[in-house]
């Protein structure tokens, strides 16, 4: 008990969610497949779970989908990215080897980018197609280009012009926003800098 117990609930917290992490699932589902080398399985079943929140977020979009159900979902996705991207980069015991090779350095830092960009994204989503009449849009209407960089404009702790938060669950929205990337720029990216490997 010399880790204290505020810590040990907090981990066996973040050790739970993370095993119901849909990621997670789907990389020991498909893994149980394969006897071959589980690091690259579960890279790809990864970079496949990626791929598909891109195109889910982006197609509910392209057809305007508004669906209370599908709102829990996408606020599940921006949950789980952010758990995720905390887990693998701030809590696994793998950061015991606090040195990494190149490839791997390299490949954390692009899923750095795509955690924040994918956040973006789903913001945007939110607020130019279920909650687009929370916001007062310079055009009388959400696009695409205006809500990304409204999206963005948060990410950057910015005002953009063309987009207004008028009302109260708007500016709940931004605000939360600005929480998920305050996590990701600071805390989060402040420990996920190794050093890669030196060759002997």
């Amino acid at each position: 008990m010399n880790k204290g117990i505020l810590y040990k609930i907090f981990d066996w917290l973040i050790e739970s969610l993370n095993y119901i992490n849909l990621v997670e699932i789907l990389k020991r589902f498909i893994s149980s497949f394969f006897k071959g080398n589980k690091i690259s399985v579960s890279r790809a079943t990864v970079d496949f779970y990626i791929f598909s929140k891109w195109v889910i977020i982006s197609m509910l979009w392209f057809f305007e989908v508004k669906n209370e159900w599908v709102n829990y979902f996408v606020w599940y996705l921006i949950a789980t990215n952010l758990l995720s991207y905390f887990y693998h980069h701030t809590w696994t015991k793998s950061l015991q080897e606090n040195t990494f090779d190149l490839d791997r350095l390299k490949r954390r830092y692009l899923n750095l980018l795509l955690a924040i960009g994918f956040n973006i994204l789903c913001f945007a989503y939110l607020f130019a197609v279920p909650f687009a009449s929370n916001f007062t849009w310079e055009k009388g209407y959400p696009n695409l280009p205006d809500a990304l960089f409204f999206s963005t404009a948060n990410l950057l702790i910015t005002d953009y012009k063309l987009v207004n938060e008028p009302s109260y669950i708007g500016s709940q929205l931004a605000l939360i926003e600005m929480i998920t990337t305050f996590i990701f720029l600071t805390i989060i990216l402040s420990n996920s800098i190794p050093q890669h490997k030196e060759k002997n």
